[in-house]
């Protein structure tokens, strides 16, 4: 069993898991861990045994490399304050100029004298002032970057609704666009609560199974569709596509649940003003108001069959 410690970097931020090793360490000691910047130092929130055996061996799983000295953890705890200090600045300024903008983190960087703030805007903001009104309060070189909705909940992290670390801030290296559409192909409400993330944006998560969804609907009828097996015939009104089964409506608006496997004939149908058909009676009124039988009404261009 490995040890494993989650890290945390600041006030906002989620902690990151890191292997313990042979180090002994344990909840709110300060460890020194590998940064893309070179080392790091954070506090640990937590320290855990993984139950996995192979977890020691995992290479590319980061791992901490010392505990903190002293020094290094008073330098931590003077830059937090300052970044503290620097946000409510920025803020107080931000709305002293009355922009439309969100400040959402702030980095220090001692070694070039330069402070980093992101910002998230609904649109592009003239900030030429306000960044020279905070280089004259802070004393030092202001970069503003505007960032997404996306890149924000990013960088602060968090949960889901599903309970799990949000996937960007998790393993995401880059994000991929999510549409609606990848929604409808896997037959999920169309909820704005059940399909918007933290950042407010589609969850990215509905990428994850879409081409699955796609390949096995292939051959499912869709909603509206008439179907007929050897024992019934009906109007679709659900499906259910890792099942491979469809709910249909009868003549006597019972419905059944039928396996796809069973449907011999599917035809999809839509009245003169291009709705798809709910009811058989409705199949029947229509046909009865073009004067012919429902076993002559043909099948509109996207009607299949099987």
């Amino acid at each position: 069993m490995a040890k494993v410690a989650a890290v945390k970097f600041g006030e906002i931020q989620m902690p990151r898991v890191y292997l313990a090793g042979e180090i002994e360490i344990k909840e709110g000691n300060f460890c020194v861990v590998p940064d893309p910047k070179g080392e790091a130092v954070g506090f640990v929130a937590s320290v855990e045994s993984h139950t996995c055996p192979m977890a020691e061996q995992c290479d590319h799983f980061p791992r901490i490399i010392r505990l903190a000295t002293e020094d290094e953890i008073a330098k931590w705890r003077t830059l937090k304050a300052r970044e503290r200090e620097a946000i409510l600045i920025c803020k107080r300024k931000v709305e002293e100029h009355g922009l439309p903008m969100k400040i959402s983190t702030v980095e220090i960087d001692d070694a070039h004298n330069k402070v980093v703030f992101h910002f998230t805007a609904d649109k592009r903001v003239d900030f030429r002032a306000l960044v020279r009104d905070l280089a004259a309060t802070l004393h030092a070189r202001i970069e503003l970057w505007q960032i997404g909705v996306r890149d924000e909940a990013k960088i602060i992290d968090g949960f889901g609704i599903c309970g799990g670390r949000l996937c960007c801030a998790g393993f995401f290296r880059e994000f991929k666009a999510i549409s609606i559409r990848m929604a409808k192909n896997q037959d999920i409400a169309l909820a704005p609560s059940k399909l918007s993330g933290c950042c407010g944006r589609l969850m990215c998560c509905l990428a994850y199974e879409e081409p699955a969804y796609v390949e096995m609907a292939q051959g499912v009828p869709p909603v509206g569709a008439l179907v007929r097996t050897d024992l019934s015939e009906g109007i679709v009104v659900d499906r259910n596509i890792l099942r491979q089964t469809v709910q249909i409506m009868d003549r006597d608006d019972n419905l059944h649940t039928v396996m796809v496997a069973e449907i011999r004939e599917v035809v999809e149908l839509r009245d003169r003003k291009g709705r798809k058909i709910k009811r058989l009676q409705d199949l029947e009124q229509e046909a009865e108001a073009k004067e012919i039988s429902p076993a002559d009404v043909p099948p509109d261009d996207e009607a299949t069959a099987e």
